[in-house]
């Protein structure tokens, strides 16, 4: 299905005429929120910032805030379970792994659909495509589905514990200079996958905006804090 024009008059709401994506996903602002978002080393930002600040700078191929934290992977190349156990290690329960993947578009009786199927399973919709709101205003920067993962084939495969959120850039934001063919088809494939293990917690981490990096050392004994005083 092919995109609709990004920032036509006609089809942006008038909320989003003006708003500026490039200048809202400078490099300088992502870093910002990285700082609060960021604790110890548990990577936990909002919907809109994984599609403003992580998301749509990787289309363009900007900087991102945080380099390495979100892998760029086949994900419905694999089952859930396939995926590294160390990357389950984010978000408030260090539970969540977070990776870029290309999503495929397959025809089928009902037309022009996305394959969602993996090796001994697949991800079933659970419930509408939500917008992302900027700073949770009226601007929608981007689109969320939520799916759980099924072993088995649909529609009677057996639930497991995983759970993914999938986020996708508003087209209709992107400003039209900045497009070429090579963007345009990563603005309507590219996305982030946010992917939970429900039930489980690894690596409980220290909070350094909390403690501070020489009052965690203090409490490790690893250095003489009369060195540094």
């Amino acid at each position: 299905m092919a995109l609709p024009s990004p920032q036509s008059t006609s089809q942006v709401p008038e909320t989003e005429k003006d708003f500026d994506l490039l200048k809202c996903s400078k490099i300088e602002n992502g870093k910002k929120e990285a700082e609060i978002h960021l604790v110890g080393y548990r990577f936990d930002p909002s919907e809109d910032q994984i599609v403003v600040f992580y998301l749509f700078n990787k289309i363009l191929g900007r900087e991102l805030p945080i380099n390495d934290i979100i892998k760029e992977i086949s994900v419905y190349e694999h089952d859930p379970d396939e995926l590294p156990n160390d990357d389950f290690k984010h978000g408030v329960d260090c539970n969540e792994a977070f990776y870029f993947a290309y999503t495929e578009q397959v025809y089928s009786s009902r037309g022009k659909i996305t394959r969602r199927t993996t090796k001994s399973g697949y991800w079933d919709l659970d419930g509408e495509e939500e917008e992302v709101r900027y700073r949770n205003g009226d601007i929608t920067v981007g689109f969320e589905k939520v799916m759980v993962f099924h072993k088995g084939t649909a529609p009677n495969g057996i639930e497991t514990d995983f759970s993914m959120h999938e986020y996708r850039v508003n087209p209709l934001i992107v400003p039209t200079h900045v497009l070429n063919d090579s963007i345009r088809a990563k603005i309507e494939r590219y996305v982030v996958c946010r992917i939970i293990h429900e039930g489980v917690s690894n690596f409980p981490l220290t909070n350094f905006h909390q403690d501070g990096l020489l009052g965690l050392l203090k409490k490790q004994n690893q250095i003489d804090m009369t060195e540094i005083a």
